[in-house]
């Protein structure tokens, strides 16, 4: 990027969203607050925003903006927020593992209860009707990356 101050358009070509994002990224602090031109337009320089070409990655790493917000924060700040990275990335290891090994129990537990639906089936005359939903009722309710992302941006245990 050049030196030359951006408009929200162009920082969003930059970095690959909607203007509406560059906005909605200010709002919630992963940018500075922009300057205004003498006709309102807001505008950046190309170092106030460098950083901002890590946000699709780390998305893609499961960081959520508000944590990119507060990681930028310390970065604009001068403080160095990489023990504040790798802790995060750390935590989100560990709900990937605990997430894996729920969806694990939950294909076993779904595998025993096909086993059963299809034994029940296979004894039944053809139009019966089966109540074959009653047997879910000991399937374990999971909970879904979302859900506890929400619970622990809120300070919830998950």
């Amino acid at each position: 990027m050049s030196p030359q101050k951006l408009t929200v358009s162009q920082l969003a070509r930059f970095v690959g969203v909607g203007p509406d994002s560059i906005r909605h990224y200010e709002r919630i602090g992963l940018v500075p607050r922009a300057e205004r031109s003498p006709s309102g337009y807001r505008l950046w320089t190309s170092g106030e925003v460098e950083y901002l070409r890590w946000v699709a990655p780390a998305k893609r790493a499961g960081f959520t903006l508000h944590e990119l917000a507060k990681i930028f924060r310390m970065y604009r700040a001068g403080s160095a927020p990489c023990r504040t990275v790798r802790d995060l990335l750390q935590q989100k290891l560990a709900d990937l593992d605990r997430e894996l090994d729920e969806m694990s129990n939950l294909r076993t537990q779904l595998r025993r209860v096909f086993v059963r639906w299809k034994g029940r089936l296979r004894r039944a005359s053809s139009g019966d009707f089966v109540p074959l939903f009653d047997d879910l009722h000991d399937v374990p309710v999971r909970q879904s990356t979302a859900a506890l992302t929400r619970k622990n941006r809120k300070g919830g245990k998950p």
